[in-house]
């Protein structure tokens, strides 16, 4: 049964951890779009519900394992339910082998490179009965308990090959993988039209997490759409530098970059879909461009020396994007942001003045023990260039309390350098040991009550810090690109950002100023004057709504050198 004459489903994608998490369930969604799937807030409604899960922390890892265990009690009460997993839980051969044993309630699990996949997997498991589409248990000649409780042995099928619309020649290494010993497969027999039967056991993408040709799935077929004027645009995968306490590398391999052609295709795509902000996304995402071909080697295609392009090259290509209002980028490293890219991206209008960039730590010491690459001299040494040469700009950090031998005196310096460089926004998190990291052969040594107390002590200093700095926007009229309309209290509110990744609300009325009082929506940009703000937010009234920028090409001329 080809794909175009199946039923289609609903789908539900759950997702938690980083930004990157958050594009590839933009992605994923992008792809099951493009097959006629419908998305449903509620994951009860959905045929097709994915996990995409984070392993950076404890948490995360804790809540998925509960969402696994409410679809295992889910999929004996219904046969129209598919369980896809992704993200970073997705490990090795032998952490996936032991997911595969400990939950064979999910059909499918794949890393976001092999998310072309999708197309194939839901043509051999989902079938149409009744005009409705669902797992044809029955016709196929499997027992309606399948994947629950049943263990019977895997029968062999041989793959066809992917459509290449979804998976280029250069992924050899992409195929299903059943393993015996955990799969419950669907008994021999042929379905209702006579097609050749299918497996049902879990099914695994593997593949060389080091290799370069990884494929970051780009196809989005006509009709797909964002669902917010803000999207999300990965252009570096993976991450080189093995921090001890840090299991990204181990999860999503080693960095590499994506193709400039291939980065504003995707980005033309987005905001012909209604795409008004890209955030640029890495794990360091200063680091794009510096595993392409150097300037001096020869292109193969046209014997011309090729063009190595950083991050800041890559924001001015896509600023020359009609419909593009804004652009964004983390997280950073501190020793990718060149002086070079400082002025070039202060120099370009459509790119926003906020930068994140994680200090993990306020000592010297445990910025050693924590493998980070930089001294805290570096660090102060960048924040002083930025806000110099980057007039208004807003910072914006992650900081790791209890991590192992932590003393008092030495979070106490962290506390110092939150008082004197004032980020805007400051992510705490208390460490957790993670499998697979350096760190996880130390000792834990710092209690759970310390790392606490420690934590809520840089939530109180950050708290104090960002309730002064949001006070200086009173009065101020800030340019807002609107996002969503909420209700708070029975009050409706338009929630947007200003440039510097403030989160702004107005009321949602209609404006009453001498200005030109058109109603805004999603997508538009508005100007707010500032009225009221706390640590977290800032509120005000509408001014006016005003068009968006047109694309100036004077932005990319006259760059400080």
């Amino acid at each position: 049964m080809s794909a175009a004459r199946a039923a289609r489903g609903k789908y539900h994608i759950w997702t938690v951890g980083c930004q990157m998490n958050q594009a590839d369930s933009q992605r994923v969604a992008g792809i099951l779009d493009g097959l006629g799937w419908e998305e449903t807030d509620a994951m009860d409604a959905a045929n097709l519900v994915v996990l995409n899960t984070c392993s950076v922390r404890e948490q995360p890892e804790r809540r998925a394992h509960g969402q696994l265990s409410l679809l295992g009690h889910a999929k004996r009460r219904r046969e129209d339910l598919l369980v896809a997993m992704m993200g970073c839980m997705i490990g090795n051969s032998r952490q996936l082998d032991e997911l595969k044993r400990k939950y064979p309630v999910v059909d499918l699990f794949f890393k976001v490179e092999q998310a072309d996949i999708l197309p194939r997997f839901l043509e051999e498991r989902w079938t149409p009965i009744a005009g409705e589409g669902c797992v044809d248990f029955a016709d196929l000649g499997a027992p309606r308990t399948i994947g629950i409780s049943e263990r019977l042995p895997v029968l062999p099928m041989p793959l066809p090959p992917i459509s290449p619309a979804f998976a280029p020649e250069d992924i050899p290494t992409t195929r299903f993988d059943a393993d015996p010993a955990s799969a419950s497969p669907l008994s021999a027999g042929r379905g209702a039209g006579g097609e050749e039967p299918r497996t049902s056991g879990p099914m695994a993408v593997n593949f060389r997490p080091g290799a370069r040709e990884l494929h970051y799935p780009t196809a989005r077929r006509p009709g797909v759409t964002v669902r917010q004027p803000t999207a999300w645009l990965p252009v570096i995968l993976g991450c080189n530098k093995v921090c001890s306490y840090c299991i990204v590398p181990s999860r999503r391999g080693r960095e590499r970059s994506r193709p400039v052609d291939e980065l504003l295709t995707e980005a033309r795509t987005l905001v012909a879909a209604g795409a008004k902000e890209l955030t640029l996304l890495g794990q360091t995402v200063e680091a794009y461009g510096l595993d392409l071909p150097d300037p001096g080697d020869q292109d193969s295609q046209n014997g011309q020396p090729g063009c190595k392009a950083d991050l800041a090259d890559l924001m001015a290509l896509l600023s020359a994007i009609d419909g593009l209002a804004r652009i964004r980028f983390m997280t950073s490293y501190p020793r990718h942001m060149t002086d070079k890219m400082i002025r070039q991206m202060a120099a370009l209008p459509k790119v926003c003045e906020h930068v994140n960039i994680p200090v993990q730590h306020g000592d010297d010491g445990m910025l050693q023990r924590m493998r980070r690459g930089y001294t805290l001299a570096e660090y102060r040494a960048l924040i002083e260039r930025l806000r110099a040469w980057w007039p208004g700009v807003s910072l914006s950090t992650d900081v790791i309390v209890g991590f192992c031998g932590e003393t008092e005196e030495e979070f106490q310096h962290t506390l110092d350098l939150l008082e004197e460089i004032r980020f805007d926004v400051v992510h705490v998190a208390a460490y957790s040991p993670r499998p697979g990291t350096l760190a996880y052969k130390w000792q834990d040594d710092v209690p759970l009550d310390v790392k606490k107390e420690r934590l809520h002590r840089v939530e109180q200093a950050q708290e104090r810090i960002a309730r002064a700095i949001n006070e200086t926007y009173l009065g101020r009229d800030e340019e807002v690109l609107i996002e969503a309309r909420q209700v708070t209290n029975g009050e409706h509110q338009w929630r947007g950002r200003n440039r510097t990744n403030k989160l702004v609300f107005c009321p949602a009325e209609r404006p009453t100023s001498s200005d030109d009082g058109a109603r805004v929506g999603p997508g538009d940009l508005a100007l707010v004057r500032i009225e009221k703000t706390t640590p977290w937010s800032l509120q005000g009234r509408l001014i006016t709504r005003y068009d968006m920028r047109p694309a100036l090409s004077a932005a990319l001329t006259g760059i400080p050198e």
